[in-house]
Parts: C-alpha cells; sequence; structure tokens
C-alpha cells in the first residue's frame, strides 16, 4: 500500500506546502519568479525575430525574412522591431499572433507572462509608432492589459514608456 515514511511525511507538512503541491495546475501557482521572468524576458527580446516567428508556413516565413530585412531596417531582433521607429505593420501582427498561439498553448516553452508581455508590446508599439490598431479588444480590455503589462516589475525602462504611451494614446482616443 503506501510506503510508510512518504505516509508519515505527507501526513506531517505543512497544510500550504501541501496545498500548493496539489495546485501545481492552478492559474495562480506561479512557476517563474520575477527575476527569472526578467532574464527569459531580455532573452527573448534580444532573440532574432526569425527563428521564434519562423515556424510559420514557408510562404510566411518568406514574408518575414523579407520584412526583417526590408529597406535596410535589420530588424533582428524583437527588441528592435518594438523599439524601431517605423516597424512593420505585418511583421507586428505576425508577433502578436505569434504570442497569442504560445499564450495558452501547453506545449509553449514559453512562460505565458512573457507571451503576454509580447502581444501587449506588439499592439502598444503598433499604436505609438505607427498610430494603428491591430487588435479588436475593446478599450478597456486593451487598457487592462497594458497596465497589467506594464506593472510588470520585471521589464525594461523602455518597454514601460512605449506601453505608457499606448495607454495614453487610447485614453485620449487618438487610434484609428
Amino acid at each position: 500500500m503506501f510506503d510508510s515514511n512518504s505516509s508519515t511525511t505527507i501526513f506531517k507538512s505543512q497544510v500550504k506546502s501541501l496545498a500548493a503541491l496539489m495546485d501545481v495546475g492552478s492559474e495562480s501557482t506561479r512557476l517563474w519568479g520575477p527575476d527569472e521572468l526578467a532574464a527569459i524576458f531580455r532573452h527573448q527580446m534580444s532573440a532574432p525575430v526569425l527563428v521564434d516567428l519562423g515556424g510559420f508556413d514557408p510562404g510566411t516565413a518568406l514574408r518575414l525574412k523579407t520584412l526583417s530585412d526590408a529597406q535596410g531596417l535589420l530588424l533582428k531582433s524583437f527588441s528592435d522591431l518594438f523599439h524601431h521607429a517605423s516597424p512593420p505593420i505585418e511583421l507586428l501582427r505576425l508577433t502578436k499572433e505569434f504570442a497569442k498561439a504560445n499564450m495558452d498553448h501547453p506545449d509553449s516553452g514559453m512562460p505565458t507572462e512573457v507571451v503576454s508581455l509580447l502581444y501587449y508590446m506588439s499592439i502598444a508599439t503598433a499604436l505609438v509608432r505607427l498610430g494603428v490598431r491591430i487588435t479588436q479588444l475593446p478599450d478597456p480590455d486593451l487598457r487592462r492589459g497594458l497596465l497589467w503589462a506594464n506593472e510588470q516589475p520585471w521589464l525594461d525602462a523602455d518597454s514601460k514608456t512605449l506601453l505608457v504611451k499606448a495607454l495614453d494614446m487610447i485614453q485620449s482616443n487618438l487610434v484609428k
């Protein structure tokens, strides 16, 4: 039946520890700490766009390469994309769709917090840099998501600035 040592250990464990262990699949359970999320986000921001977005069909992958190299923009990383003065709108849309597809995917190798941030950064970049809305989220939902993204303690200052500008634009109804 039960191994007496493991049974004794379980019965003597603190209730909160056992509850957390049993609740591993819950959304409230944090798998990553702020320092780890910061490191993963920094890595993702420096990762080549073509590596992560290259999983699309061959036609889209070719279009991605063309967009990344277009007109000497040299958009090699997500950071390059989000902080470029005039990034290609299609590349922002593809990044948003990539993030959206990975948010709740059980086989995604990235934490939900990081892909959610990529999602909102794509939307914020389109709003701020191009004045274009690339989401159908209603303003209250978009505002809530951008606020969540901006409140992440592991987010870099440049990204926070971009998110605040996007929030200001939504508040002022400056978006098409």
